[in-house]
């Protein structure tokens, strides 16, 4: 089973233009995943004002699952429940809510600004893709991971943002890479599709450093001189080479486990 992921780098606070929109339904999609905190403006003061239009966005993106027919990973965006916020990445389907997680581990940055950590994991299966839902910084946690390497999914998505880092060279930024996200698609046994935001959160600049990744390497990346700008990487994933790849990598693991 061939499919088509695509990963939306767009400028935080802003929704996507009709250029973009066009060149998305061309590549006829079964997946599109936004970036965290995706609809989140330059001008937002806090997280508080933020939670407020978390209705309006909610309708933004039903709508634009609908128009692209297809599976959309809704980034990210703040809600408020009662008076706790969470950082909540919604689900849905050629317009249909399908689910939600709320990100578990929030950087120390967002608990001080009033985030709450969510308290499960979030798993369905699209089109009989199993797939996952992790945000940002969840990716730091290799333990989630193992946990999601036990439940044969075969995308885990991950809107995200990252901060921009001066002077940090073009290897390091690969070596990060390597040793946080491919090296969990290795763990977990799926594709990893990371999907980032452009411009500013809150003052802080941030840096595009999408990708989609396999367990035997980067498939794409943004461009090293294109981490400033929107763009947009498209993948054709093969579920059934997932799958094997899961199959004979637990017959060696028994195999060895047997030995020692």
């Amino acid at each position: 089973m061939l499919i088509k992921v695509v990963a939306v780098q767009s400028r935080l606070g802003n929704k996507l233009s009709l250029e973009e929109k066009l060149f998305i339904f061309k590549q006829r999609p079964d997946f599109v995943c936004l970036p965290e905190y995706c609809l989140i403006g330059e001008t937002t003061p806090d997280f508080s004002r933020a939670a407020l239009y978390s209705r309006e966005n909610l309708q933004y993106m039903k709508n634009l699952s609908g128009e692209f027919t297809t599976c959309l990973i809704a980034g990210s965006m703040v809600e408020a429940e009662g008076d706790s916020l969470f950082n909540s990445a919604y689900l849905f389907n050629r317009g249909e809510l399908m689910g939600r997680y709320r990100k578990l581990n929030p950087m120390a940055g967002e608990i001080e600004k009033g985030i709450l950590p969510g308290d499960k994991l979030f798993t369905t299966i699209i089109d009989g893709v199993n797939i996952a839902i992790l945000i940002c910084a969840d990716a730091l946690n290799s333990e989630l991971f193992t946990l999601v390497g036990e439940m044969d999914l075969d995308i885990i998505f991950i809107p995200t943002t990252s901060p921009y880092r001066p002077g940090e060279s073009k290897s390091d930024k690969y070596e990060r890479d390597k040793n946080i996200y491919l090296k969990n698609a290795e763990i977990s046994g799926a594709y990893i599709v990371k999907t980032c935001g452009v411009g500013q959160l809150f003052n802080r600049p941030l840096q595009g450093r999408s990708l989609i990744a396999s367990p035997w390497g980067i498939i794409q990346r943004v461009d090293y001189h294109s981490e400033s700008s929107a763009c947009i990487l498209a993948a054709v994933l093969d579920i059934e080479e997932i799958r094997e790849f899961r199959q004979k990598r637990n017959a060696h693991a028994r195999k060895e486990k047997i030995v020692s």
